[in-house]
């Protein structure tokens, strides 16, 4: 069995012939008025993987990067006005601040994506502030869709995905892959600040799309621009309340006593590495490997649409740098020619493991290994087991999200139309929620059959 473990995004060839990419996501409807910008001064522009080692067990030694709060790394790279950038900018950073709690909360739950986010934005030198982007895009969750709709944690078009070399299928959909949309979504920024000269514009691209800003400038030298200049472009309002709202978060997180809030630090299993498999392996069965909540594998790997790994795609897992060791030890017990399809079922019976190991063909220790249990352990009639097998064309539906983390700017009809659900089912499953109660880092309880 061959095993590679790698640190950092992986390598995405950005397609060299693409003369212009649609809109990464389109423009909305504000929900409140713009209020007049002040002027303010124009923005200045502001490694390679490890060797796999076959059947290696990862390296007892963390780089800085590996360790370090992000936070103060984030603080290093910022290059754009923050905070004074224009009035609506502390307006949004009060909003978000509100409840210290639930935004530390969000962050804290944000974090393995953002060590990712964070590693990458160094290696290509960019400002910090775009690490605020999958914020403002989705709370850094990866978000599944359905049709033509942005997805994933940066919120990307298909088509969009597709010309940054991103495969987005039925069974597997690099939008929701958190080092490939990463890898796609910061080449964008960093092209679209190379053609209009202004990170403010390249947040406005990844928004409205460039065509749109290209437009609107009609050849004008963009660096030129001031805040009040820039805020007299005929954006939709939505596109100036997203730089807004980036901006905001930056100035938060420039400043958090400021603001009364307390910036969470990464745990032990917040640092996200990539393994290298050599055949596809089901997220259920890699989640007991690795001894893993299978919604948090799922959620670490959600570009696996239906838990096993198509062929075609990468056959790569991300987990938790300190589980690693774990994963690959209980995965040296399974046959490969097992790893790919399971599924789950209730007993229904007391019986022995080694029983059901001989019912399914299997050799009771990989059963064991896969269910995270003793081999002579017996299974009770309740209990649900993951035994080899494809599941029926019932069960085979696309793993999609159970929670909806509120944002800045949503109501209960804008997350029940983001999900395709009707309102009154996102009511019954949050009693408590209304307009008054709903603040960002809620969690909301979405009808699964309905998530996109």
């Amino acid at each position: 069995m061959t095993l590679h473990a790698r640190t950092g995004a992986p390598a995405l060839a950005l397609a060299a012939s693409l003369l212009a990419a649609c809109s990464v996501t389109p423009e909305r409807t504000a929900p409140s008025p713009p209020v007049a910008p002040e002027p303010a001064p124009a923005l200045p522009s502001p490694a390679p993987p490890a060797s796999p080692a076959t059947d290696a067990h990862p390296q007892a030694a963390e780089t800085h990067a590996e360790t370090a709060s992000p936070w103060p790394r984030l603080r290093s790279h910022f290059a754009m006005n923050g905070c004074d950038y224009r009035p609506q900018v502390m307006r949004w950073a009060r909003v978000y601040a509100r409840s210290p709690r639930h935004f530390a909360a969000s962050w804290d739950r944000a974090m393995p994506f953002l060590l990712l986010v964070v590693d990458e934005i160094e290696r290509r030198d960019l400002p910090g502030e775009f690490a605020m982007l999958p914020y403002v895009e989705s709370s850094y969750e990866p978000i599944a869709a359905r049709g033509n709709r942005p997805a994933g944690m940066w919120q990307l078009m298909p088509d969009t995905a597709r010309s940054e070399g991103l495969v987005v299928t039925a069974d597997y959909d690099g939008r929701l892959d958190a080092t490939a949309s990463t890898n796609a979504a910061l080449g964008l920024v960093a092209r679209y600040e190379k053609e209009f000269g202004d990170w403010r514009l390249a947040d406005m691209a990844f928004n409205s799309g460039e065509y749109r800003v290209r437009r609107l400038l009609h050849g004008r030298d963009a660096r030129s621009l001031s805040a009040a200049e820039l805020g007299k472009l005929a954006f939709n309002p939505v596109t100036h309340d997203h730089l807004d709202r980036l901006l905001a978060l930056s100035c938060i997180v420039a400043d958090p006593q400021r603001f009364s809030v307390t910036l969470p630090e990464p745990g032990a299993d917040d640092r996200l590495k990539a393994i290298t498999l050599q055949s596809g392996m089901d997220v259920r069965l890699a989640a007991r490997l690795a001894g893993l909540d299978p919604a948090t594998m799922q959620r670490f790997n959600a570009a696996y649409r239906r838990h096993r790994m198509a062929s075609g795609v990468p056959h790569e897992l991300l987990m938790p740098a300190s589980r690693i060791e774990r994963f690959q030890d209980a995965a040296r017990d399974i046959p490969v020619a097992f790893w790919g399809d399971w599924r789950e079922q209730r007993a229904a019976r007391t019986s022995g493991l080694a029983s059901w190991a001989a019912e399914v063909g299997i050799p009771v220790a990989a059963l064991a290994a896969a269910n995270a249990i003793d081999e002579g352990s017996t299974v009770g009639p309740s209990q649900r087991l993951l035994l080899p097998g494809r599941e029926s064309a019932d069960d085979d539906a696309p793993a999609v999200p159970s929670t909806h983390v509120v944002r800045a700017g949503d109501t209960l009809t804008s997350i029940a139309h983001r999900y395709h659900v009707p309102l009154a089912e996102i009511r019954k499953l949050n009693p408590a929620a209304n307009a008054r109660t709903l603040r960002p880092g809620n969690r909301l309880r979405i009808p699964v059959s309905g998530a996109n």
